[in-house]
């Protein structure tokens, strides 16, 4: 039942921290543009903008990595429900 349930988990953590580490290299690339290039001020705003979008895509890991668990959860829970059956009996 244990290995189901971590097998059940691993696409979603896979998931999320490709995604968080994507929207964390994105929120560096923001901070470079901002601490770099402070002197133009349209690089200093892409910047920001480039950050901002970073967070919303750090953001969306975990709500990825809840739907994603959710669904392989959903394909093994039928033989979940077999073995705790037979383990109660």
């Amino acid at each position: 039942l244990i290995r189901l349930d971590k097998e059940a988990e691993r696409p979603g953590t896979i998931a999320s921290i490709i995604i968080g580490v994507l929207g964390a290299l994105i929120l560096g690339v923001g901070m470079s543009c901002v601490l770099v290039w402070n002197s133009s001020i349209e690089l200093f705003i892409a910047g920001i903008v480039v950050g901002i979008l970073g967070m919303v895509v750090a953001g969306f890991a975990y709500p990825v990595y809840k739907k994603v668990t959710e669904k392989e959860r959903a394909k093994v829970a039928d033989q979940i429900l077999a073995l705790s059956k037979e383990l109660s009996l």
